[in-house]
């Protein structure tokens, strides 16, 4: 299980929803092993609650559920079968989340023009074919590669598995697509009092589509949601720089960001579980978990 907590700490490739199941899988696994080791599972629990809010301080969900996950083992008491209790609880509330947006996809614009989705969302990838099955739209989706991960070409190959025409650029000639889409959607790995955060190059893509007057929405379900107070572990980090250039290069230096923060006046609305809503409305309005003392300790290195 070591190993899994490193890969999953170390995964920028897929999608937040995918690394969340994953991360809830983990702790699954772990209480389950404590019926062979107690001890062993306890310092594998702490283990992996330290590395992934270290290796993935950019994705909200993932920082929410070590939270949640560490309220449900104070809640515990400890004890692994009630932890465990807890633990099929939130993974049914991550399910139905999902579930609910399937059922309200209804409510999101279908332009008859291309529609661009950008990096990889398996959120959006789910929405976007689900609109094409029951609508018919988007017929087109424009797609870029997504460098340096590539994880664009993820996302293009579901849309194309489940009967959507994709069109595919590279990340910059994208850009210049918005004067022929109908829409604009991204993802989100989080959203707070202090703007969006989306793959590198959503920023750019939301001033172009501000410009050209089309819809620029956020799809999400709401464990993106950071409160303030856990905005305080969330952190953008910089990333290898041999993933753009494999040698040295001196007196050159290299800028690998993987992820950007968007003002909330740029996005037009952020579609979750409750359906499309303005960002602020949206903050203002949810119903924010408190920080357990687990996870701040964890997290800081006093536990």
């Amino acid at each position: 299980m070591n190993s899994v907590i490193d890969a999953l700490s170390l995964d920028h490739k897929r999608g937040a929803a995918e690394i969340v199941n994953d991360v809830g899988e983990l702790f699954h696994d772990i209480a389950d092993y404590a019926e062979e080791d107690s001890a062993a599972a306890e310092q594998l629990f702490r283990r992996a609650v330290r590395r992934l809010a270290r290796g993935q301080p950019s994705m909200a969900p993932v920082l929410n559920l070590l939270n949640r996950v560490c309220l449900a083992w104070e809640a515990s008491d400890p004890d692994w079968m009630r932890f465990k209790d807890h633990l099929v609880v939130l993974r049914e509330s991550r399910r139905r989340g999902i579930e609910k947006m399937i059922e309200r996809v209804g409510e999101l614009p279908r332009p008859e023009a291309p529609l661009i989705a950008f990096s990889n969302s398996s959120t959006v990838a789910q929405l976007i074919l689900e609109c094409h099955r029951k609508f018919g739209s988007p017929r087109r989706v424009f797609c870029s590669e997504g460098r340096p991960m590539m994880e664009g070409l993820i996302l293009a190959r579901k849309l194309v598995a489940g009967g959507v025409e994709v069109t595919l650029f590279t990340d910059a000639a994208l850009m210049s697509r918005t004067v022929e889409a109908g829409a604009v959607w991204i993802g989100g790995d989080s959203l707070s009092s202090e703007g969006l955060v989306n793959k590198i190059g959503s920023r750019a893509l939301a001033i172009l589509a501000k410009a050209q007057g089309i819809p620029f929405i956020s799809l999400m379900d709401s464990n993106k949601i950071l409160s303030s107070q856990m905005f305080g572990f969330f952190r953008l980090l910089k990333q290898n720089p041999r993933e753009i250039a494999a040698d040295d290069m001196k007196g050159v230096e290299i800028v690998n960001e993987y992820y950007e923060s968007l003002p909330m006046k740029l996005v037009s609305a952020v579609f979750t579980e409750r359906g499309l809503s303005k960002p602020k409305s949206l903050l203002a309005s949810y119903d924010y978990d408190p920080v357990s003392p687990t996870f701040e300790r964890l997290v800081s290195g006093s536990m």
